[in-house]
Formats: C-alpha cells, sequence, structure tokens
C-alpha cells in the first residue's frame, strides 16, 4: 500500500515536472513556430486554439460534474462560467499579439499537474495558494530562460500572465470542482511550504529586478563565457526622476550628476557620433546604442527626436491650442538638452539657433508644467534598495508567522500529551 502511494506521488510529480520541461524547451523553438504559423496560417490562429480550449474546458469539466460525479449545485457552474469568461476576455484583450495567450493553456495545464502532486503533501485549502506560488515561481523561470536565449528578452508583463493564468486555474478547481480535502483547518505545515515558495518567489523577482545592464557588465567580465548576455535587452532597470523648476519633471536611466559629468568628459565625442549619425536611420540608431547599454547616447536622441517631431507638428497646424502643445513639448526637451546634454548638443548638428527659440518662446509660457515620457517606466520611482527593503520586510513577516503558528501548535502537541 505505501510502495503504491510512493509510486503515485513519484508519476504526479513526474508529470508536473514533464510539463515545466516542456514549457522550457518551447523557448528557443517559440519565434521559429510563431513565423511558421504566421506564415501559413495567421497569427489569429493562437488565439483561436486559446478560444477552443477554454470553451472544451468548459464543456469538459460541466460534463463531468453533472453527469459523471451528479454535482447539482448552481454556483459549481456559474463559476466554471465566469473562469472561462475571464481567459476568454484575456485572450481577446491580447487579440493585437494572440501568441502570447498560449501562456494561458502552458500554465493552465500545469496548475492542474502541481495541484495533483501537491495534493500528496498538502490537505488544507492552502493547496490553491501552494499551486498558484509554484505556478508563479515556474513561469519567473521561464521568463529568465527567455532573456538568455538570443533575441528573446524577459518581459514582467509576461510573468504577470503566466502568474494570471496559473492563478484562474486554482480558483477553478477551488471554486468550479471543489475537490474533497483531507483537512477543513489549515495545518502548520502548510503555511511553511506555502511560506518557502513565496519567499522563494520574492526573492527570485528581487535577483531579476537587480539584475540591471551595470550589474550584468560586472559579473560578466568575472564570468567572459557569459559575455553574449551583455548584448541581451535589459532585464530590468532601475530609473530616476527628476524635478528641475524650469523643466519640470524628466526620467533617466542615469542621476543629475551622471548626466552631467558624462556631458562635460565626453560631450565632443558624443556630439561627433551624433553628426554621424545625422541622416541615418533613427531606428538603427537607438538600436546600435540601446538605453541598456549606452543610455546617454540613447537618451539625448530621444530627446532630440521628441523635440524636433513636435516642433514639426506645431509648424504644420493651424489648430492654435495644438500648435501651443506642441510648442511647450518642443521648448521644454530643448531645455533638458541644453542643461544636461549641453556639449554634446553644441557639437552635434542638433543645436536649435537663437531665431527658433525665439519663435518657440513667443507661443508658449516657459513656465507651465511639464513632463517628459522620455526613459519613463515602471520603477522610475522605486530603487533598488526600497526593492529590497520591501522584499526584506516580508520575509520577515513570514518567518514570525511561521514562528507564532509553530509555537501554537507546540502547546497544542504538550496540552494533549498531558
Amino acid at each position: 500500500m505505501k510502495a503504491l502511494r510512493s509510486r503515485k506521488i513519484l508519476f504526479s510529480w513526474i508529470w508536473a515536472f514533464l510539463c515545466a520541461l516542456v514549457i522550457f524547451f518551447t523557448v528557443p523553438l517559440a519565434r521559429k513556430i510563431q513565423d511558421l504559423v504566421t506564415i501559413h496560417i495567421g497569427r489569429s490562429f493562437f488565439g483561436y486554439v486559446v478560444l477552443f480550449s477554454a470553451a472544451s474546458t468548459f464543456l469538459v469539466l460541466g460534463y463531468t460534474l453533472y453527469f459523471r460525479l451528479k454535482i447539482r449545485a448552481l454556483s459549481n457552474y456559474i463559476w466554471l462560467g465566469l473562469i472561462s469568461a475571464i481567459y476568454v476576455y484575456f485572450t481577446i484583450k491580447l487579440w493585437a499579439n494572440p501568441e502570447e495567450a498560449i501562456h494561458f493553456i502552458e500554465y493552465g495545464l500545469l496548475g492542474f499537474f502541481l495541484f495533483k502532486a501537491l495534493r500528496h503533501h498538502i490537505g488544507d485549502q492552502s493547496i490553491y495558494l501552494a499551486s498558484f506560488f509554484m505556478g508563479t515561481l515556474i513561469g519567473t523561470f521561464d521568463e529568465i530562460l527567455q532573456w538568455i536565449v538570443p533575441g528573446r528578452y524577459f518581459d514582467l508583463r509576461d510573468v504577470g500572465l503566466n502568474s494570471l493564468s496559473s492563478g484562474l486555474f486554482q480558483v477553478l478547481i477551488w471554486k468550479g470542482i471543489r475537490p474533497k480535502l483531507p483537512f477543513a483547518k489549515i495545518q502548520a505545515k502548510s503555511v511553511r511550504i506555502v511560506s518557502v515558495l513565496v519567499a522563494a518567489n520574492l526573492l527570485l523577482l528581487g535577483l531579476c529586478l537587480s539584475n540591471t545592464p551595470q550589474r550584468v557588465k560586472k559579473y560578466t567580465e568575472i564570468l567572459p563565457f557569459l559575455s553574449g548576455l551583455e548584448s541581451q535587452e535589459a532585464m530590468s532597470e532601475f530609473k530616476f526622476k527628476h524635478e528641475d523648476p524650469d523643466i519640470g519633471i524628466f526620467y533617466s536611466r542615469l542621476t543629475l550628476e551622471e548626466l552631467k559629468n558624462i556631458d562635460r568628459f565626453r560631450g565632443d565625442e558624443f556630439g561627433n557620433i551624433l553628426r554621424d549619425w545625422q541622416f541615418k536611420d533613427y531606428a538603427d540608431y537607438l538600436r546600435i546604442f540601446p538605453g541598456s547599454v549606452t543610455p546617454f547616447l540613447h537618451e539625448v536622441r530621444v530627446h532630440i527626436f521628441r523635440r524636433d517631431k513636435r516642433l514639426e507638428k506645431a509648424l504644420s497646424s493651424d489648430d492654435e491650442a495644438f500648435r501651443r502643445e506642441n510648442f511647450l513639448i518642443a521648448y521644454k526637451e530643448n531645455l533638458i538638452l541644453e542643461k544636461y546634454f549641453g556639449q554634446t548638443l553644441e557639437i552635434s548638428p542638433y543645436k536649435w539657433d537663437e531665431s527658433t527659440k525665439m519663435r518657440v518662446l513667443a507661443n508658449i509660457d516657459p513656465k507651465a508644467p511639464y513632463v517628459s515620457p522620455v526613459s519613463a517606466g515602471v520603477w522610475a520611482t522605486v530603487n533598488e534598495r526600497v526593492t529590497w527593503t520591501i522584499i526584506g520586510v516580508l520575509l520577515l513577516l513570514l518567518f514570525v508567522l511561521n514562528l507564532y503558528l509553530g509555537s501554537i501548535s507546540k502547546a497544542r502537541n504538550a496540552k494533549k500529551s498531558i
């Protein structure tokens, strides 16, 4: 009997492991598969596969519950329909990039296998949380693997999609299927398992967010065989929010001091690079000088591009309000360039003459508030220290919770032994 149970546990974990392995192995092949499907069938095929899968899952589970398990409670079917509808909603929302919806199939199936495997170890309601956090952990590793593969990149949004799919499937099992569990109350052992999984997720996410281009450069210098990672798109970038009384707000991957020092000491060099690229393709420039590797050269060119495009829009319009709005944007972007990229701008072919400045200034209120979107991002107002402080506090709370539950469990056992 014990041998049979051990075999069941082993096979449950093998299925979960194989499912995760298939997900990982598809990462290097994903682009080729997408290209083949797009050419021969069309990208929307991915979306239709997910929609078909959601409908099939609803029908199969509904049939099983009603005809085989004889469950007549209406709430089960309402939850099945609701979760299926949510899958459909997000699939349609992703229709511009329908291949991303495949995450729902991958991590829905993985969530099923994880539940089956963890059921041998957790016999209370916390199994749904354990399955969710284990699925999220695997989903984060999936994205890390994508970052390592040339031509792919790490995307927190995809981590969220993996997590969402894993979580939705656990809700479907919890509220739609409602399997019987051995324990009504949550056990201390279960809390420990969930806590370990939460801690692993927090630590891995923190490491991903700390894997900035600067840090990649440091460890690839120590481990040269990893040097190929330097050319990969940044996994994470902490950006700075700068406030200037004359400008308003703008963002950068560099501090104000770094911007000024780079401009002072390398302005001539970078100005000549801009001159060399004057008549070349803007998209090629951004590709050759990505923000994650050459932040100064990247940002100065984006500010110039935004300034000049807005000036062009203002000059070509007869709408007075539209003209004022675009003149203001052009003026403020030029002010950023003059104050923080001044030496580079001076050498480059992009410096405004006085007549252009006066013409723009005559159409705006220079004291009007402005926020430049250049280099703005999710982490523009959060630095690395704050991130790890939050993670540290959460880990400490988990530790205290487990200590508290452990002391209660000991007290109960001591009381029973009396």
